[in-house]
């Protein structure tokens, strides 16, 4: 069911002090016309303060009565009306909200998914104009839509890097080696980030920091069961499978396509 949010209608505020104030002073008259009473009735006796007691009683006990009639009367109103809207006007226009709700989500779908068609149309338009000017061509598309031969060198010398660490770390059994190996997951984010624009994005900084929670407390538990260096080789081949990954996403999420498929597609 479509929450629409509708205007209720409520006593006005300066009603409400209105009534407030009659009924104040009609207790007001009431209290001292009683006290008044009881004196000129008992204490000492005088006629023409009883009478004059009796119409100022009177006055109090009808002006509360109308004051708390009214505030009755308005209350009723106000149900009335917040019930009428509900059964009559709500209930009319329900079926519209919906279709109008559901109509907004169809569009939103639309949208993300022509966003995602004119991304791979841009990037065939890119691949086709590359094709006819780099003469690194046939290399870059080896990897990815999108990517530069820069970034096939970068990525071979942090790969280059990534094994000397990892075999220095199997075989000198440092300390401290879950910071190096989280060192070498940011190294890759920060490669792939670079590569594709994405430090804007905020999904990009979530999957950094899924790492950042994990490795600590992975090297921790997984040290009480296994040996250091099987430690560090399972999580140099999670760093493997996490590059490939975030490097895919990134294609996906710019160009609107994953690693080779635009390849496969031509062939």
């Amino acid at each position: 069911m479509v929450a629409v949010p509708h205007t209720r209608t409520t006593i006005p505020f300066t009603e409400k002090i209105g009534l407030a104030f009659a009924l104040l002073t009609a207790i007001i008259l009431l209290a001292f016309s009683l006290f008044s009473l009881i004196v000129d009735a008992i204490l000492k006796f005088d006629l023409y303060g009883i009478v004059l007691d009796l119409i100022v009683l009177t006055i109090g006990f009808f002006l509360a009565y109308f004051s708390f009639r009214m505030y009755k009367k308005s209350v009723y109103y106000e149900n009335l009306m917040n019930s009428s809207f509900d059964e009559g006007i709500y209930t009319r226009l329900e079926p519209v909200l919906r279709k109008v709700a559901e109509t907004s989500v169809e569009m939103e779908d639309m949208g993300s998914r022509l966003n995602r068609i004119d991304r791979k149309v841009q990037t065939v338009i890119e691949e086709q104009v590359k094709a006819g000017k780099s003469p690194h061509t046939e290399a870059e598309k080896a990897v990815a839509p999108g990517t530069s031969m820069a970034f096939i060198v970068k990525a071979v010398f942090l790969t280059i890097i990534t094994m000397s660490g990892f075999m220095f770390m199997i075989s000198t059994s440092i300390g401290a080696v879950h910071f190096a190996t989280l060192l070498f997951y940011a190294l890759w984010w920060l490669l792939i980030s670079s590569e594709f624009k994405l430090f804007d994005n905020t999904a990009s900084w979530v999957i950094i920091f899924v790492p950042v929670l994990l490795i600590p407390v992975g090297f921790m538990i997984l040290d009480a069961f296994m040996q250091i260096n099987n430690v560090i080789a399972l999580f140099y081949a999670c760093l493997a499978l996490y590059a490939f990954l975030y490097f895919s996403w990134a294609v996906y999420e710019t160009k609107g396509t994953l690693p080779f498929s635009l390849q496969i597609r031509h062939k």
